[in-house]
């Protein structure tokens, strides 16, 4: 089915296989999380089993090396809608984000980080504005009544106001926080958007939200409880460089026409 990149889809819509399809799915990329997901799994599944609707839940494992997929499968055995995705190499987050939703089957597709960084309960506040209409509500560390327990060290948090000013600048205008990992999209926009998107690196997040103000789509930032998880894999120089090539590239890639935005098309951005 051709997707309109206009088309809006409220939570109380009727999903493509009514019988079949799960009301959300969750997303999370893997690299070498090993000894992370011993906890945020059972936690994830925790707050899953809770809720009042169908659900399936993903793990795109991007080519660990130190058992992750094995230990996600052990911890989802018993799971009626839980996949566990390999790929053979280490492409970078963007690409594992993307082959999870693409594959996801839910009437809305989230995608979090593997260490809950973001409680996983912060998705109860994003349904009233998914009932209103808004195809990607993502979560903002950075907006009033946003709280952070324990924040970044000050070289990451000083890397992190840079890009988004960056962003903000090149790519996207008016997000406060690009790079959060707790973003949620409506079937029809994470398969329109993500089907667009190229970058696998730390540029994604701007990539698939510049493409979606470019095609329209209603955007909502939601401010979200967030707390500092040690054991990053940012490469501070390589990574911040890789970034701002990453946003150059989306300017190109727009100028040759690889988004093939609609015509027209106007963000609406609250």
């Amino acid at each position: 089915m051709k997707l309109q990149a206009n088309q809006s889809t409220p939570a109380a819509a009727t999903p493509r296989d009514e019988e079949a399809a799960p009301r959300l799915s969750v997303v999370i990329p893997t690299y070498n999380e090993a000894a992370r997901i011993g906890r945020t799994i059972p936690a994830l599944l925790t707050y899953l089993h809770g809720l009042g609707y169908t659900h399936e839940f993903l793990i795109v494992d991007d080519g660990s090396t130190d058992g992750t997929p094995g230990m996600a499968r052990q911890l989802l055995s018993g799971e009626p809608r839980a996949r566990v995705l390999e790929e053979p190499r280490n492409r970078g987050k963007g690409h594992a984000v993307r082959v999870g939703v693409l594959a996801a089957e839910g009437q809305f597709v989230l995608f979090c980080d593997a260490d809950l960084s973001t409680p996983p309960e912060e998705l109860d506040k994003f349904w009233r504005w998914l009932d209103s209409g808004y195809e990607v509500v993502i979560g903002s560390r950075k907006m009033a009544g946003a709280n952070v327990s324990r924040h970044q060290p000050a070289w990451r948090e000083s890397l992190g106001k840079a890009f988004t000013w960056l962003t903000n600048v090149i790519a996207t205008p008016g997000i406060s926080d690009v790079t959060c990992g707790f973003k949620c999209f409506s079937d029809h926009a994470a398969q329109a958007l993500f089907s667009r998107s190229v970058i696998d690196d730390w540029s994604f997040d701007a990539e698939v939200l510049f493409i979606a103000q470019r095609l329209g789509y209603l955007i909502k930032e939601v401010p979200v409880n967030w707390h500092d998880e040690p054991g990053t894999k940012v490469r501070l120089w390589k990574d911040a460089v890789r970034s701002l090539l990453g946003l150059l590239r989306i300017r190109a890639n727009f100028l040759r026409g690889r988004y093939k935005p609609k015509p027209g098309a106007m963000c609406k951005h609250t």
